[in-house]
């Protein structure tokens, strides 16, 4: 009996420990106002975006960090594998301090953090070929600012072919962009099993369960019918620069 017991205590201290630490998701509000103490980037096949935050939920756990929030997630190679970037955050972190956006050509560039926030009113895209990223900046803000935008942010970014061609896509904004409807992007699928025993549940159940058309913080988009559809944005082609030596 004196060693049930002592076995039954220390699976609860085992629970409590693995519970304490746990790391916490940031929202993109949280995150954008708190200061992260380091950033690690994880590279893996994953099927959802869900997938990538439990992967980026138990790094975040071996690190040690009380919270963390992912920064980035975009495909890596041409294996089907993601390289997701991970903020990781100490339980008495700092505040944030605040950092002015760069301005370029008139035209303001939104971190993530912040453009997730925003509803875009409408696409650029730019191809050609580009020596450097403050090249493709000059260019896509010069086709921003023709459209008359105040921001941007930079959606889409590949190469258009073997010759060293790059086919950029960005997001624009207005001044008084509305402000996005978001959810976690780990929500329960709605139409899922465990979706549909969670709304039966009801309270904070039935709280874990994705609302269908409302966008989640994971990545930047727009509601408005044709944002976003690339093959529907106007595309203006850049020239091919050569260098003498």
């Amino acid at each position: 009996m004196k060693l049930k017991n002592t076995l039954l205590a220390s699976a609860l201290l085992a629970a409590t420990a693995l519970s304490a630490n746990a790391a916490t998701e940031l929202t993109p509000e949280q995150a954008a106002a708190t200061k992260p103490y380091d950033h690690v980037t994880i590279v893996g096949r994953f099927n959802a975006i869900g997938d990538a935050v439990n992967a980026a939920s138990k790094r975040a756990d071996k690190e040690g960090a009380a919270a963390f929030y992912v920064v980035d997630n975009s495909e890596y190679g041409s294996s089907g594998n993601q390289r997701v970037t991970v903020a990781l955050y100490k339980a008495d972190a700092p505040k944030a301090e605040e950092v002015k956006n760069r301005v370029i050509n008139g035209v303001m560039e939104l971190p993530k953090d912040q453009a997730v926030l925003l509803e875009p009113y409408d696409t650029v895209t730019i191809q050609g070929f580009y020596r450097s990223q403050p090249e493709v900046n000059d260019a896509i803000t010069k086709a921003a600012k023709a459209k008359g935008a105040d921001a941007y942010y930079i959606v889409r970014q590949i190469d258009a072919n073997q010759g060293g061609n790059q086919r950029i896509t960005a997001y624009i904004y207005k001044k008084d962009a509305k402000k996005r409807v978001l959810q976690s992007p780990d929500a329960i699928p709605a139409d899922s099993d465990a979706g549909r025993a969670a709304i039966a549940k009801g309270g904070e159940e039935a709280k874990k369960v994705e609302i269908p058309g409302v966008a989640t913080s994971a990545a930047p988009g727009a509601s408005v019918a044709g944002v976003g559809r690339f093959f529907e944005t106007q595309t203006t082609k850049g020239g091919r620069y050569s260098v003498t030596l």
